[in-house]
């Protein structure tokens, strides 16, 4: 499977879904799929909460003490949309966006599925 077909399957299959991305810690998509009437630019949001991941990241790996726990999933809701951040590894994630009232359970079930065939494919 490519990442555009696995991408499209979680937004296909999510009601309210409006896009998804594989990005880099550094912002770089390394692969997208939007809905047929999405306008989301994932690139930009990426860009813009990269340094809120890796903050995050910090905080719950200091959280765990000498074991450390690592940051797995972010939620970001605002008025516009949901943000569904998912670390597929220490390099690369996820970033699932949804309209306000879209089906953040299933997205979310839906990118756990999923996160095997990425790891194949990166």
């Amino acid at each position: 499977m490519t990442f555009e077909e696995i991408l499209a399957r979680v937004v296909d299959e999510t009601p309210g879904a409006l896009a998804a991305a594989i990005m880099s810690r550094d912002g770089v998509p390394v692969g997208e799929y939007a809905a047929e009437n999405s306008e989301v630019d994932l690139s930009a949001l990426a860009v813009e909460y990269g340094p809120v991941l890796t903050q995050t990241a910090k905080i719950a790996q200091s959280l765990g003490g000498p074991s450390g726990f690592g940051l797995e999933e972010l939620i970001i809701g605002t008025d516009e949309v949901q943000l569904l951040f998912r670390q597929i590894d220490e390099e690369y994630f996820v970033i699932v966006a949804l309209e306000p009232l879209g089906m953040l359970g299933k997205a979310r079930y839906l990118v756990r599925a999923v996160l095997e065939d990425l790891h194949g494919e990166l």
